[in-house]
Protein backbone atom coordinates (compact mmCIF):
# COMPACT_ATOMS: atom_id res chain seq x y z
CA UNK A 1 0.00 0.00 0.00
CA UNK A 2 3.06 2.24 0.11
CA UNK A 3 3.04 3.31 -3.25
CA UNK A 4 -0.93 3.89 -2.99
CA UNK A 5 -0.26 6.17 0.20
CA UNK A 6 2.24 8.21 -1.41
CA UNK A 7 0.03 8.52 -4.75
CA UNK A 8 -2.74 9.84 -2.42
CA UNK A 9 -0.83 12.28 -0.85
CA UNK A 10 0.79 13.92 -3.31
CA UNK A 11 -2.94 14.54 -5.69
CA UNK A 12 -3.82 15.87 -2.05
CA UNK A 13 -1.13 18.07 -1.31
CA UNK A 14 -1.47 19.68 -4.91
CA UNK A 15 -4.81 20.38 -4.44
CA UNK A 16 -4.58 21.93 -1.22
CA UNK A 17 -2.04 24.47 -3.27
CA UNK A 18 -4.74 24.77 -5.19
CA UNK A 19 -7.43 26.07 -2.96
CA UNK A 20 -5.56 28.00 -0.78
CA UNK A 21 -3.25 29.97 -3.31
CA UNK A 22 -6.42 30.38 -5.32
CA UNK A 23 -8.41 32.36 -2.61
CA UNK A 24 -5.54 33.94 -1.55
CA UNK A 25 -4.62 35.74 -4.83
CA UNK A 26 -8.08 36.65 -5.49
CA UNK A 27 -8.29 38.06 -1.95
CA UNK A 28 -5.40 40.19 -2.86
CA UNK A 29 -7.46 41.73 -5.64
CA UNK A 30 -4.79 39.27 -8.21
CA UNK A 31 -7.64 37.27 -10.21
CA UNK A 32 -7.45 34.37 -11.06
CA UNK A 33 -3.81 34.79 -11.05
CA UNK A 34 -3.44 32.48 -7.82
CA UNK A 35 -4.92 28.87 -10.05
CA UNK A 36 -2.77 30.10 -12.96
CA UNK A 37 0.04 29.58 -10.56
CA UNK A 38 -0.86 26.38 -8.77
CA UNK A 39 -1.73 24.88 -12.57
CA UNK A 40 1.41 25.55 -13.84
CA UNK A 41 3.44 24.61 -10.57
CA UNK A 42 1.52 21.55 -11.46
CA UNK A 43 2.19 21.43 -14.75
CA UNK A 44 6.03 22.39 -14.35
CA UNK A 45 6.31 18.89 -11.22
CA UNK A 46 4.69 16.92 -14.34
CA UNK A 47 6.64 16.87 -16.72
CA UNK A 48 10.05 16.72 -15.02
CA UNK A 49 8.28 13.64 -13.03
CA UNK A 50 7.01 12.11 -16.22
CA UNK A 51 8.46 13.29 -19.34
CA UNK A 52 12.08 12.40 -20.54
CA UNK A 53 12.59 10.55 -17.35
CA UNK A 54 13.72 7.08 -19.32
CA UNK A 55 16.99 9.71 -20.81
CA UNK A 56 17.81 10.51 -17.56
CA UNK A 57 17.94 7.07 -16.13
CA UNK A 58 20.25 6.12 -18.79
CA UNK A 59 22.57 9.00 -17.59
CA UNK A 60 22.09 7.57 -14.09
CA UNK A 61 23.02 4.09 -15.35
CA UNK A 62 26.27 5.41 -16.84
CA UNK A 63 27.18 6.74 -13.80
CA UNK A 64 27.06 3.35 -12.10
CA UNK A 65 28.70 1.56 -14.72
CA UNK A 66 31.72 4.31 -14.07
CA UNK A 67 31.61 3.73 -9.79
CA UNK A 68 32.74 -0.52 -10.73
CA UNK A 69 36.00 -1.70 -9.86
CA UNK A 70 38.75 -3.09 -12.41
CA UNK A 71 37.40 -6.54 -13.19
CA UNK A 72 33.90 -5.73 -11.50
CA UNK A 73 30.95 -7.17 -13.45
CA UNK A 74 27.34 -5.71 -12.98
CA UNK A 75 25.02 -8.46 -13.00
CA UNK A 76 22.02 -6.38 -12.68
CA UNK A 77 20.48 -2.92 -12.37
CA UNK A 78 17.76 -1.54 -11.57
CA UNK A 79 15.60 2.36 -10.62
CA UNK A 80 13.05 3.21 -8.39
CA UNK A 81 9.56 3.04 -9.32
CA UNK A 82 8.09 6.34 -9.83
CA UNK A 83 5.44 5.96 -6.95
CA UNK A 84 8.41 6.52 -4.50
CA UNK A 85 10.05 8.92 -5.75
CA UNK A 86 7.33 11.76 -6.43
CA UNK A 87 8.96 15.06 -5.08
CA UNK A 88 12.97 13.28 -5.85
CA UNK A 89 14.59 11.77 -8.29
CA UNK A 90 14.87 7.98 -8.41
CA UNK A 91 17.82 6.62 -6.80
CA UNK A 92 20.08 3.71 -9.20
CA UNK A 93 21.14 0.66 -7.67
CA UNK A 94 22.51 -2.67 -9.08
CA UNK A 95 24.34 -5.62 -8.09
CA UNK A 96 27.83 -7.21 -9.04
CA UNK A 97 30.03 -10.13 -8.60
CA UNK A 98 31.25 -8.52 -5.58
CA UNK A 99 28.99 -6.01 -3.94
CA UNK A 100 25.55 -4.46 -3.95
CA UNK A 101 25.37 -0.65 -4.72
CA UNK A 102 22.85 2.40 -4.40
CA UNK A 103 23.31 6.31 -6.21
CA UNK A 104 21.15 8.37 -4.49
CA UNK A 105 20.72 11.08 -7.03
CA UNK A 106 20.00 14.46 -5.75
CA UNK A 107 17.66 16.78 -6.63
CA UNK A 108 19.84 19.39 -8.40
CA UNK A 109 22.32 16.90 -9.39
CA UNK A 110 25.21 14.69 -8.43
CA UNK A 111 25.23 11.79 -6.14
CA UNK A 112 25.78 9.97 -3.35
CA UNK A 113 26.96 6.73 -3.40
CA UNK A 114 26.40 3.88 -0.70
CA UNK A 115 27.31 0.01 -1.20
CA UNK A 116 29.15 -3.13 1.11
CA UNK A 117 30.57 -6.23 -0.26
CA UNK A 118 28.76 -10.27 -0.25
CA UNK A 119 30.83 -10.88 2.12
CA UNK A 120 28.94 -8.80 4.76
CA UNK A 121 25.40 -9.31 3.89
CA UNK A 122 23.34 -10.78 6.54
CA UNK A 123 19.94 -10.74 4.72
CA UNK A 124 17.73 -10.33 1.64
CA UNK A 125 14.46 -9.91 1.72
CA UNK A 126 11.58 -9.15 -1.23
CA UNK A 127 7.87 -8.12 -1.14
CA UNK A 128 5.25 -6.95 -3.43
CA UNK A 129 3.44 -4.33 -3.43
CA UNK A 130 -0.34 -3.40 -3.82
CA UNK A 131 -0.50 -3.13 -7.84
CA UNK A 132 2.74 -4.58 -8.64
CA UNK A 133 2.75 -3.40 -12.40
CA UNK A 134 2.84 0.44 -11.21
CA UNK A 135 4.15 -0.31 -7.94
CA UNK A 136 6.96 -2.58 -8.04
CA UNK A 137 8.15 -4.11 -5.07
CA UNK A 138 10.29 -3.44 -1.96
CA UNK A 139 14.05 -4.91 -2.23
CA UNK A 140 15.86 -4.83 0.91
CA UNK A 141 19.66 -5.94 1.92
CA UNK A 142 20.93 -5.97 5.45
CA UNK A 143 24.39 -5.93 6.43
CA UNK A 144 26.14 -5.65 9.88
CA UNK A 145 26.01 -1.63 10.17
CA UNK A 146 24.02 -0.72 6.94
CA UNK A 147 20.40 -1.67 5.10
CA UNK A 148 19.92 -0.66 1.65
CA UNK A 149 16.70 -0.42 0.21
CA UNK A 150 15.02 0.04 -3.22
CA UNK A 151 11.55 -0.39 -4.46
CA UNK A 152 12.41 -1.68 -8.29
CA UNK A 153 9.64 -3.91 -10.54
CA UNK A 154 8.89 -7.24 -9.30
CA UNK A 155 10.85 -9.01 -12.08
CA UNK A 156 14.06 -7.14 -11.06
CA UNK A 157 13.68 -7.56 -7.44
CA UNK A 158 13.18 -11.13 -7.80
CA UNK A 159 16.12 -10.99 -10.04
CA UNK A 160 18.46 -9.35 -7.56
CA UNK A 161 17.07 -11.42 -4.52
CA UNK A 162 17.97 -14.84 -6.19
CA UNK A 163 21.11 -13.52 -6.58
CA UNK A 164 21.46 -12.36 -2.99
CA UNK A 165 20.51 -15.45 -1.39
CA UNK A 166 23.11 -16.89 -3.45
CA UNK A 167 25.71 -15.05 -2.25
CA UNK A 168 24.64 -15.05 1.37
CA UNK A 169 24.87 -18.59 1.01
CA UNK A 170 27.95 -19.39 -0.42
CA UNK A 171 29.60 -16.76 2.00
CA UNK A 172 28.01 -18.59 4.84
CA UNK A 173 29.81 -21.92 3.89
CA UNK A 174 32.86 -20.42 3.28
CA UNK A 175 32.67 -19.05 6.94
CA UNK A 176 31.10 -22.10 8.30
CA UNK A 177 34.48 -24.08 6.28
CA UNK A 178 36.96 -21.59 7.57
CA UNK A 179 36.06 -21.73 11.22
CA UNK A 180 35.52 -25.38 11.06
CA UNK A 181 39.62 -25.56 9.97
CA UNK A 182 40.62 -23.13 12.56
CA UNK A 183 39.18 -25.38 15.42
CA UNK A 184 39.84 -28.46 13.98
CA UNK A 185 43.52 -26.63 14.36
CA UNK A 186 43.02 -25.77 17.94
CA UNK A 187 42.03 -28.81 18.39
CA UNK A 188 45.06 -30.99 17.65
CA UNK A 189 45.77 -30.50 14.26
CA UNK A 190 43.03 -33.42 12.66
CA UNK A 191 42.47 -32.19 9.53
CA UNK A 192 40.75 -33.91 5.99
CA UNK A 193 41.71 -32.63 2.77
CA UNK A 194 42.49 -34.36 -0.19
CA UNK A 195 41.99 -37.95 0.66
CA UNK A 196 44.11 -37.64 4.10
CA UNK A 197 44.63 -36.95 7.47
CA UNK A 198 47.64 -34.53 7.61
CA UNK A 199 48.70 -33.03 10.44
CA UNK A 200 49.15 -29.31 11.37
CA UNK A 201 53.13 -30.78 11.77
CA UNK A 202 56.19 -30.63 10.43
CA UNK A 203 57.00 -33.88 8.78
CA UNK A 204 60.10 -34.81 10.68
CA UNK A 205 57.32 -34.02 14.13
CA UNK A 206 54.64 -36.38 12.27
CA UNK A 207 57.21 -39.13 11.70
CA UNK A 208 58.31 -39.17 15.47
CA UNK A 209 55.16 -38.76 16.69
CA UNK A 210 53.45 -41.88 14.45
CA UNK A 211 55.90 -44.41 16.17
CA UNK A 212 54.36 -43.38 19.95
CA UNK A 213 50.55 -42.68 18.58
CA UNK A 214 48.59 -45.59 18.02
CA UNK A 215 45.40 -45.68 16.10
CA UNK A 216 43.35 -46.16 18.94
CA UNK A 217 44.78 -42.12 20.02
CA UNK A 218 43.60 -40.99 16.55
CA UNK A 219 40.02 -42.63 17.27
CA UNK A 220 39.45 -41.04 20.09
CA UNK A 221 40.12 -37.44 19.03
CA UNK A 222 37.91 -38.10 16.31
CA UNK A 223 35.25 -39.55 18.22
CA UNK A 224 35.83 -36.45 20.61
CA UNK A 225 35.89 -33.72 17.40
CA UNK A 226 32.24 -35.39 16.44
CA UNK A 227 31.16 -35.12 19.75
CA UNK A 228 31.90 -31.21 19.99
CA UNK A 229 30.50 -31.09 16.27
CA UNK A 230 33.75 -30.07 14.74
CA UNK A 231 33.26 -32.95 12.23
CA UNK A 232 30.09 -34.67 10.92
CA UNK A 233 29.82 -38.45 11.63
CA UNK A 234 30.21 -38.84 7.98
CA UNK A 235 33.29 -37.19 7.92
CA UNK A 236 34.26 -39.06 11.06
CA UNK A 237 33.51 -42.53 9.43
CA UNK A 238 35.95 -41.85 6.28
CA UNK A 239 38.37 -40.64 9.05
CA UNK A 240 37.96 -43.84 10.75
CA UNK A 241 37.98 -45.84 7.61
CA UNK A 242 41.49 -44.70 6.71
CA UNK A 243 42.95 -44.79 9.94
CA UNK A 244 42.28 -48.86 10.65
CA UNK A 245 43.41 -48.96 6.81
CA UNK A 246 46.50 -47.41 7.58
CA UNK A 247 46.97 -49.79 10.83
CA UNK A 248 46.06 -52.59 8.93
CA UNK A 249 48.78 -51.33 6.47
CA UNK A 250 51.53 -51.12 9.25
CA UNK A 251 50.79 -54.41 10.93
Amino acid sequence: MTGIVNIFWCGFGWFLLLIILGPAFWAADLGILGYFFALSLIGIWTYFTFFGGSQRVDKAYAKLQDTLMEGEGLLSKGVDCRPFALFSRRQVFGITNSRVIRLERGLLGGFKMKDFQWKDLKDAQVSEYVLPSFCGSRLTFRAKFMKIEVHPSIDIATEMYKVAQKEEQAWEEKRRVREMEETRAAAGGVMFAGGGIPSAQTPATQSSESLSNSVADELIKLKKLMDQGIISDVEFNEMKSKLLSKGTQNF
